[in-house]
């Protein structure tokens, strides 16, 4: 096991037994990710059908669930990842939060963990998967917002080992234009 994903599990065992529920702050700016399903730590109610149209456009239900905007994303600490793909024109740094800390931070329940992008693509991944990498949240490439038609606003990718560049197939991997989560 990674030293980093050990570090995480010690550190969520050593958390005092309490819910947190109420203890995620509300977002003040627009939200950019909702986390629904096996979550301890909501910030909002059930979905609302007319006030989350796009969320109800893709069928997706909840009865609590945890809303981020960027600066609740960005207070979770942010790590970074260069990473070169042959199709890209050059090595790219990426900024944002692990993944570690985002589910570490709503409390996760589960197993699995399944990212729908905003044209509805949903790519899950099992706990191990989870913590097999270190997976990056991307809000930023090489410093800027990553915008929609940019991948954004979210992209889920990992580090690489010593800026290896990535493989067709992982590049593929990485869900991006990610706005909703389901973890279960």
């Amino acid at each position: 096991m990674k030293s980093w994903a050990f570090a995480f599990l010690l550190a969520l065992a050593c958390l005092p037994q309490r819910s947190w529920a109420g203890d995620l702050a509300a977002p003040t700016g627009p939200v950019v990710l909702t986390i629904a399903g096996a979550i301890e730590n909501a910030n909002r109610g059930a979905l609302d059908p007319v006030a989350d149209s796009f969320l109800n456009y893709h069928d997706l239900t909840f009865e609590g669930a945890a809303a981020f905007d960027l600066a609740m994303l960005e207070a979770l600490g942010t790590a970074s990842a260069r990473i070169a793909w042959a199709g890209w024109p050059e090595l790219i740094t990426f900024e944002g939060p692990r993944l570690v800390d985002l589910l570490a931070a709503v409390g996760w329940q589960g197993d699995s963990v399944t990212t729908v992008a905003l044209d509805g693509f949903a790519t899950e991944m099992s706990r191990e998967t989870v913590l097999a990498k270190d997976w990056i949240l991307a809000i930023r490439a090489n410093g800027q917002p990553l915008g929609v038609g940019q991948r954004g606003p979210l992209w889920l990718v990992h580090a690489l080992p010593e800026d290896r560049p990535a493989t067709d197939d992982e590049e593929l991997s990485w869900p991006w234009a990610v706005f909703f989560m389901r973890v279960d």
